[in-house]
């Protein structure tokens, strides 16, 4: 088969099973790093089984799909169980990120205690079970896989992976078009070039040229709404605490800054889709 461009296209189900393979490779090594107390293990782990639930998506809705669906829940229940842990660090590295030191002694003390909480929580996700079988989970996946899309042809998985991004497409064009004068339609517009990236950067040889440059093009602006609504989750998160929540409440210029940036990324993103025309 040819692709669009005239590239030449490899069948698309032995595609799939392989990125799973060797997922369920990668999901090995790092349990083990994060049982030896590697810091970046929980967030390389989350996200590589967020990247592998994106990229099977679309095809889920075929028929005879159960077993796959079924392999994907304790996948995405692990990811549920860690977010505790999750949650901490990022709020942890995004006021690293964005907020100058040196910090108030309270909020200091407050951030000591929450690192100490992040430290046990991820210790605690290190020991348990769910972890220690999360290697198999991967492998079953491919397995799974494998059956589930063989009878399926290449064509027709393409066409349902092209289907997906234009669907996408058409929401993402009603996101920036309510968004404009609805800023909580910015969160569902990430979200939509977030799945997006996912299926052009793990797809390229059965999508058009334009999506990958799509992918890249709108890499920053998905960046740049994200960045917002991390911050409105960290002030929503600390509301209660009497340590930091003045402290962040001071900081309006950023907030308003970071809406800028957002709203720019809504407007951008809007020009793009009218070009894609």
């Amino acid at each position: 088969m040819r692709h669009k461009n005239g590239a030449s296209k490899r069948n698309l189900r032995p595609h799939i099973v392989k990125q799973l393979r060797r997922a369920a490779k990668s999901a090995t090594l790092l349990s083990a790093l994060m049982r030896h107390g590697d810091a970046n293990a929980l967030h390389d782990i989350r996200v590589q089984i967020r990247t592998t639930s994106s990229i099977l998506q679309p095809f889920l809705q075929l028929d005879h799909m159960k077993p796959l669906r079924r392999a994907l829940v304790p996948l995405k229940s692990w990811v549920r169980k860690s977010n505790s842990a999750r949650d901490v660090e990022a709020q942890l590295e995004l006021i690293a990120e964005l907020l100058p030191e040196p910090y108030p002694k309270a909020v200091e003390r407050y951030l000591e205690q929450a690192r100490k909480d992040m430290w046990r929580r991820r210790a605690a996700l290190a020991c348990s079970k769910s972890l220690r079988k999360l290697p198999r989970r991967m492998v079953r996946l491919a397995k799974a896989a494998d059956e589930c899309l063989g009878p399926v042809s290449t064509p027709s998985l393409s066409a349902v992976l092209g289907s997906a991004c234009e669907e996408l497409m058409q929401e993402l064009r009603k996101d920036c078009a309510e968004g404009l004068q609805d800023p909580k339609r910015w969160h569902k517009a990430r979200l939509r070039i977030k799945q997006l990236r996912y299926l052009i950067e793990n797809y390229p040889e059965y999508l058009d040229a334009r999506y990958q440059a799509f992918a890249a093009d709108t890499k920053l602006a998905q960046q740049n709404l994200g960045r917002l609504r991390d911050w409105q989750n960290l002030c929503v998160a600390m509301a209660g605490q009497a340590a930091i929540a003045p402290w962040l409440a001071g900081y309006t210029g950023l907030e308003d800054e970071l809406k800028l940036q957002a709203g720019a990324a809504m407007r951008f993103l809007e020009r793009k889709l009218a070009a894609w025309e």
